[in-house]
């Protein structure tokens, strides 16, 4: 392979080398190093590469094997730090899956509202919007959001009370 023929090819087959090297998780300026270091051998084994696809599998195949060893040079963390990851504040599964449920659940209620009362509440309490701004999103009183946004709130208290039995 000559000089411009390489030259052609160079931006795809480093490009290649660099996704090579990032699927294999490493930091970009570390696939970056990888990439030239591939470009390197490649110039320098350029006469005995037939073809483009010849020269990206190779590419590939160096990158690969290039952060393999960037990996393998790494220093090994010792167990005891990671000793205490069952310690950590993270929620028990059986509360996340509560969680989980009792959100599913609210949302349901939530969407059983009547249409009007779910759009203001929807823009109170997720979209942060004042009474005033609903008003006049939805061309209506001031008052009228206020009693709408207080009876979808209540409707939602009675759920949550049958719910917990109280």
């Amino acid at each position: 392979m000559e000089q411009t023929e390489f030259e052609q090819i160079a931006k795809s087959t480093r490009a290649k080398a660099v996704a090579t090297a990032l699927a294999l998780s490493m930091s970009m300026d570390e696939a970056e190093d990888i990439a030239q270091d591939v470009m390197l051998k490649l110039w320098t084994l350029r006469n005995d590469i037939s073809s483009k696809t010849d020269a990206e599998k190779l590419a590939v195949c160096i990158a690969r094997n290039k952060a393999i060893d960037v990996h393998r040079k790494r220093p090994q963390q010792p167990l005891d730090s990671h000793s205490n990851i069952a310690d950590s504040k993270a929620p028990a599964p059986d509360v996340c899956v509560e969680i989980k449920e009792d959100h599913n659940w609210l949302m349901k209620r939530v969407a059983e509202l009547p249409p009007k009362e779910y759009q203001i509440l929807k823009l109170r309490q997720v979209e942060h919007k004042s009474n005033e701004e609903i008003a006049k999103l939805l061309g209506m009183e001031k008052t009228s959001v206020a009693t709408l946004l207080s009876r979808a709130r209540m409707k939602i208290l009675k759920e949550f009370q049958k719910r917990a039995g109280i």
